[in-house]
């Protein structure tokens, strides 16, 4: 782990802590907070971390790249505390 994946990850960390957020969200807030150069893989920075998970992809033509997937992601904090329901089926 390199001095720069662990500035990225509290950074992240902090910046999730308020919502969940996708990639492109979470790749600006970096550029435009440090001077870390942007060749990182930031899902596997990300992937590497328990206390951070992926909750869901963002489907958007023209959006998706091959070099980080367009993915929402959030603390497992806000996770425990925001626990999605599935919608209850009625019966008819």
């Amino acid at each position: 782990m390199t001095m720069d994946t662990d500035i990225i990850r509290e950074l992240v960390k902090k910046y999730l802590s308020e919502k969940p957020r996708n990639t492109t969200e979470i790749n600006e807030l970096i550029s435009q907070q440090t001077d870390i150069n942007p060749s990182f893989d930031l899902a596997a920075i990300l992937e590497s971390d328990p206390t951070i998970v992926r909750i869901g992809r963002v489907r958007r033509s023209g959006v998706v790249g091959k070099k980080s997937p367009l993915s929402e992601w959030a603390t497992e904090e806000w996770v425990n505390h925001h626990e999605r329901e599935q919608p209850e089926k009625k019966e008819r």
